[in-house]
């Protein structure tokens, strides 16, 4: 069993214990990917469990998983840039290679929550803005 911290787009969270075969479960469909986020500028990554077909379906952004993603992609903390690597749907948070993770990360998940909470309520244009991108992009189909 893995510990895992579950966070869905509208920040509802909790920690889970599962089985990697049991990850769908909890992303809402078959199929998984793993992506390297990170919350704090000293370049410690984790791990995120996603559903990468999420977002052709719909799914709601989760803002704090795709703060993480560009952080850990770029360097570079700035809230909610590009809405072509958002990531929508629920996320799993795991260790970096994919085994627990601690209380300590889940600690710094929750700072990054708070940011988008605060972000999310000093810039509700911006916020609205990008997450309008990102469903929109999530139902481009070019034949």
């Amino acid at each position: 069993m893995i510990t895992g911290f579950l966070v869905n787009p509208d920040l509802s969270h909790r920690v889970i214990e599962f089985e990697l075969d049991q990850a769908a479960q909890f992303l809402g469909g078959v199929d998984q990917d793993r992506v390297a986020v990170s919350f704090q500028e000293d370049g410690s990554d984790y791990a995120a469990l996603f559903n990468p077909t999420a977002k052709t379906h719909a799914a709601e952004p989760n803002p704090v998983a795709s703060l993480a993603r560009s952080a850990a992609a770029t360097g570079d903390p700035a809230f909610l840039a590009d809405p072509t690597t958002a990531i929508s749907g629920p996320v799993i948070f795991v260790g970096a290679e994919g085994g627990d993770i601690g209380l300590d990360e889940i600690r710094r998940i929750k700072d990054g929550m708070r940011a988008v909470r605060n972000y999310r309520e000093d810039n509700e244009v911006d916020y609205r803005l990008w997450r309008a991108a990102v469903l929109n992009l999530g139902q481009l189909r070019i034949d």
